[in-house]
């Protein structure tokens, strides 16, 4: 197939598009198939800045190539008309235009017009493109490396500042601890000084640091002015030292220090992550085994709003948080995610909506239909077969509102295809 990427007279050429026709005409290109460029883009959708449309344009057009036109030196060319291509993903044909030019200007795809500004592809008797007018994939397959290397470090950021986030609230309930278990010594500026912290405007790594070193900071005056009283210790009393040595009056990570009842008295000044206060939702196993004991209570509002949590959790009936780790070990190794309890399932959510292309209302949608513990799961389902077989899901958003409308009717098999591939 001839390597003269052409752009039609009647499009507005950019430095952009000028940068993809460049990239589609190079003879360097890496033997990478379609399924490790497919994977590598929909990773890196949020550092290439694709819109919702870019991503639903880009996927349509990934499943029409062949997998076979990716082969050695071969240029993924797909012809399909813009008309077709906004039947398909419902917007007008300039909104399709706009997006197709946005995807050329990442450097991901490249313009090859006929002198007539159709598109078609032609092959020989054993299935080769001799020539062919329409979207190039060769710059994305130039560029992968570079692509994947932007998804890794997106995803190491975002793993990062996953972790800032445990740390801010781990260290400033730590600080909260030590400060009401202290009476005997005035503690107020380590107080105010974690609310400046707290409420700065700095971002949640450098909070974590600061907290951090708050923390050593207490901890270092705490064992000093210990050290400088003496006190003898007697029967139901503790001196400071002996104070500084309980290591679980530290250990926040505890159940226990999760479930405590109690409220800091300056509870109102902390500004802790939404994630802290998701942390005693009720796992789905334990809830259905409480209704299964058959424990009746007044339906008060309180009640009849449990009740429907339940029902909408019927959908993981023999789904449990180790089959899906067991099932959706792709999507973990290539997301970087683990899904070692329901809140880390239910935290790695925005990035398996980003990865597959799932607007923010259809996902919120989904969780009230189905509750955050099922829609997080389906999630995980679907991502796990779109990256495993690209070519069988060409919408995986669309494959994501078809389950969650199969479990609103009762008919989701959900465990089935767990299992299904957790054997796989």
């Amino acid at each position: 197939m001839s390597t003269v990427s052409n752009v039609s007279s009647f499009r507005k050429v950019t430095p952009g598009v000028l940068a993809s026709q460049r990239l589609a005409m190079s003879n360097d290109i890496p033997d990478v198939g379609k399924s490790q460029v497919a994977i590598a883009l929909k990773r890196a959708a949020q550092p290439l800045g694709l819109t919702a449309t870019m991503y639903q344009i880009l996927d349509i057009l990934l499943g029409l190539s062949k997998p076979e036109d990716w082969n050695g030196a071969a240029r993924p060319v797909v012809a399909i008309s813009n008309e077709k291509l906004a039947a398909y993903v419902g917007r007008s044909e300039r909104t399709v235009m706009r997006a197709i030019k946005q995807l050329v200007e990442a450097q991901i795809l490249a313009y090859r017009d006929s002198s007539t500004g159709r598109r078609w592809v032609h092959r020989n008797g054993n299935g080769d493109i001799t020539y062919a007018y329409g979207l190039d994939f060769t710059p994305a397959r130039i560029r992968y490396r570079e692509i994947k290397r932007l998804a890794d470090e997106w995803q190491a950021e975002l793993n990062a500042e996953r972790e800032a986030r445990r740390t801010v609230t781990k260290v400033s309930r730590a600080i909260v601890d030590i400060i009401q278990a202290t009476a005997t010594v005035d503690l107020s500026d380590f107080q105010d000084r974690m609310t400046a912290i707290l409420d700065g405007g700095r971002g949640v790594q450098d909070k974590a640091a600061d907290l951090q070193d708050l923390y050593d900071l207490l901890v270092e005056f705490l064992s000093e002015a210990s050290s400088e009283e003496d006190v003898p210790s007697e029967k139901g009393n503790m001196s400071g030292e002996d104070d500084m040595n309980v290591t679980p009056l530290l250990n926040t990570n505890s159940p226990d220090s999760c479930s405590n009842n109690r409220t800091p008295a300056h509870a109102v000044d902390i500004n802790l992550p939404t994630d802290a206060a998701k942390g005693g939702d009720i796992a789905p196993e334990r809830e259905q085994a409480e209704r299964r004991g058959g424990h009746s209570s007044p339906k008060t509002p309180q009640n009849r709003t449990r009740k429907a949590d339940f029902e909408h959790s019927m959908s993981l009936d023999a789904v449990s948080i180790s089959l899906l780790e067991s099932a959706c070990r792709t999507v973990q190794s290539e997301f970087g995610l683990s899904f070692g309890s329901w809140l880390e399932l239910m935290s790695a959510a925005e990035v398996l909506r980003v990865g597959i292309g799932l607007s923010e209302s259809a996902y919120g949608a989904a969780c009230g239909k189905l509750g955050r513990h099922a829609a997080a799961a389906i999630l995980a389902v679907v991502a796990e077969k779109a990256l495993r077989d690209p070519d069988r899901i060409n919408s995986p958003g669309g494959y994501f509102r078809a389950m969650v409308d199969r479990a609103v009717e009762g008919k989701l098999a959900l465990a089935k295809s767990l299992f299904g591939l957790a054997a796989g």
